[in-house]
């Protein structure tokens, strides 16, 4: 099997020839240069190992819009770089929406504009970056809560969900209508050649929701619905592809009846979320992309462990298809190097694994 025949015999629910492996959001930076020292050492080459997987591309229109200044996103959300020793991040630091009591202030904001975008030549540069189709491609939809927890602070906005629904609902219309204009725009052009639609707003934390199931039906679900039908609409095989980190047992019969066909993430160290559980309740309505800890398996434990959970989560979730084995965060430093090899050939099994590092080999 090709890498995208493969995902997406598992996501119909079919057995592939083996468990399909995505990087999901791969190893950090810092990460990444760690796993280039370390397979160095083994005479093999990070790019080409990374690159063996069953990586989904990425296609849609390029942004053409105006330059938002150092540090800042088009959505005015402001950050600062903050470092932790062994790597950094970006943290905010300037809320815009913070503060706002009414629909009118919102209204009045300076809103991306969903036409920002090269739409025009988007097939043509897809076309030509992926004339093969050798892996399945996936086109981003939009995260409306998040990006308005980033405008308005997560403390203020699960508080607004509470007390001033108005306001949210208000922003989540402004926030989903751009993303909707900019899904449909790019389906028109590529709606046959996306396999996943992405879509991430994460709902859940190590124990539970964050916000209530009662609130997610009432004001977010909607939005959620209206770009997975776009998406269906305009890319009809497509599958759609939820990202939430955290406890969302709970809420995954509602994110199905939304249109969602894949739980991407799928943070076994959260609450509820145990490998057995979500294949036997949910398994036949919804595939699984992720369940390799990067909490708890691949940076506290030895090589040995790795290999052996990697497989019984293969076991588990791969059974009559509906799995793609993936971290299910991004690979941080701290994390033994040697436990990603480990990782990767649990997955991929001795033989191929054995051909993947011959491909990488590095010449001196």
């Amino acid at each position: 099997m090709t890498p995208r025949e493969r995902v997406l015999t598992a996501l119909k629910h079919q057995q592939p020839d083996r468990v399909p492996f995505s990087w999901g959001f791969g190893p950090t930076p810092e990460m990444t240069v760690a796993l280039q020292k370390y397979l160095k050492a083994q005479n093999s080459d990070w790019p080409t190992l990374r690159q063996s997987a069953e990586h989904i591309n990425y296609v849609g229109a390029d942004y053409t819009g105006p330059k938002p200044p150092p540090h800042c996103d088009m959505w005015g959300v402001q950050r600062k770089p903050q470092s932790y020793g062994t790597g950094k991040y970006d943290e905010i630091e300037r809320y815009p929406l913070a503060g706002f009591q009414t629909p009118d202030e919102a209204e009045a904001y300076p809103w991306p504009d969903p036409e920002d975008y090269d739409y025009a030549s988007a097939r043509e540069k897809t076309l030509a970056a992926h004339p093969k189709r050798h892996r399945a491609t996936k086109c981003f939809g939009g995260n409306p809560l998040e990006i308005y927890s980033w405008m308005t602070g997560l403390e203020e906005t699960l508080i607004n969900f509470l007390v001033n629904p108005e306001l949210v609902v208000t922003c989540l219309e402004y926030i989903t209508g751009y993303f909707e204009a900019r899904l449909r725009r790019t389906l028109e052009k590529i709606g046959d050649f996306v396999d996943i639609v992405f879509i991430a707003d994460d709902l859940g934390g190590q124990q539970g929701l964050l916000i209530s199931r009662e609130k997610y039906r009432e004001i977010l679900q909607p939005f959620h619905r209206r770009l997975c039908e776009t998406s269906k609409e305009l890319s009809p095989n497509c599958k759609v592809m939820f990202h939430s980190d955290g406890s969302v047992f709970e809420i995954l019969p509602d994110l199905i009846d939304a249109g969602v066909d894949i739980l991407e993430a799928v943070q076994v160290d959260a609450a509820k979320m145990d490998p057995a559980g979500l294949k036997q309740t949910y398994g036949n309505q919804i595939s699984f992309h992720g369940g390799i800890s990067v909490q708890q398996l691949l940076p506290q434990n030895n090589a040995a462990k790795v290999a052996r959970e990697c497989r019984r989560l293969v076991e588990v979730f791969g059974k009559g298809g509906g799995y793609i084995a993936a971290p299910t965060h991004a690979i941080q430093m701290g994390t033994p190097p040697e436990n990603v090899p480990a990782m990767l050939k649990s997955v991929f099994g001795d033989e191929e694994y054995q051909g993947l590092l011959e491909a990488a080999r590095v010449t001196t």
